[in-house]
């Protein structure tokens, strides 16, 4: 049974961060396109967005095509994307798809506050 995606955000100095619980399904862009219009870059002058995948339990194509949406906009708009809390099965689907052309991943949120912080 599919679990509803939950979306929270928070900001950490030039990150603007969000915290994904649940499935990311088709049923899921409704929940991360309205957040933000993407193409216009993040918003309270963050340059970098991190997905906290770490409570995802399930990702389908539909929803791996939404965050490439996502991630391909603020790649164009000139911002940062990074990830953590992936499983090695999302990180291996992820690279094949091209979704890491575009997103870095890292094994936790502080690693990558680190690098923001050094951009």
């Amino acid at each position: 049974m599919e679990q509803n995606l939950l979306v929270t955000t928070r900001q950490q100095g030039k990150a603007w961060i969000i915290d994904l619980e649940g499935d990311i399904t088709k049923t899921a862009e409704t929940e991360l396109l309205t957040l933000q219009t993407w193409d216009q870059g993040l918003p309270n002058n963050c340059s970098s967005l991190v997905l906290n995948f770490t409570a995802v339990t399930y990702i389908n194509s539909l929803g791996i095509a939404v965050l490439i949406r996502i991630v391909r906009a603020l790649y164009k708009a000139g911002c940062h994307s990074f990830a953590f809390g992936i499983n090695q099965h999302y990180k291996k689907l992820f690279r094949m798809v091209g979704l890491t052309d575009y997103m870095t991943i890292y094994e936790n949120e502080y690693s990558i506050i680190e690098r923001i912080e050094g951009l």
